[in-house]
């Protein structure tokens, strides 16, 4: 129990650092600035190249902390690669560019599975609903509102 409680703080903690990183630091601005437009970035004298150096840097170092984060808890097997499919299911749910966006989906994927589980078992579903269930939620996301649940829509003037 308690390394789940301390898994879900370091989190907390290690999504609000980013939170501020992207949102009140030069570089996290930059960041977002070359991933919507790399050509108009390296014209306002951003070092794209760099920027994405730096984001593939930062992905390893939050990938590799989900990792610490996880081996108490869950135990190694060939399909743990799983987890991050779902975690990119709840990345297009909350839509891209969100980071509290995703935080919401990913607990809203956290309640479907559960669900999921007991209905497919009493309804004589396959025993595979549970883990297809986040798929099937990101598909109807899709098709209802294709940007994300939370995604803001930045409309171009000309």
């Amino acid at each position: 129990m308690a390394h789940e409680v301390g898994a879900i703080l370091v989190t907390l903690i290690v999504l609000a650092l980013l939170y501020a990183f992207f949102r009140y630091t030069r570089i996290g601005v930059a960041m977002q600035a070359a991933s919507q437009n790399q050509l108009a970035a390296y014209y306002m004298g951003i070092p794209v190249k760099i920027i994405f150096s730096m984001i593939w840097a930062i992905s390893a170092a939050v990938a590799a902390a989900a990792g610490i984060l996880l081996a108490p808890i869950a135990t190694i097997d060939p399909n743990m690669g799983f987890i991050g499919l779902k975690a990119f299911a709840a990345a297009v749910i909350g839509g891209f560019g969100s980071l509290p966006g995703a935080l919401i989906a990913g607990l809203m994927i956290g309640a479907i599975e559960p669900f999921a589980a007991a209905y497919g078992s009493r309804a004589g579903l396959p025993k595979g609903v549970p883990e297809v269930s986040a798929y099937i939620f990101m598909l109807v996301v899709l098709i209802v509102r294709p940007q994300g649940l939370f995604a803001q829509i930045h409309r171009k003037k000309v």
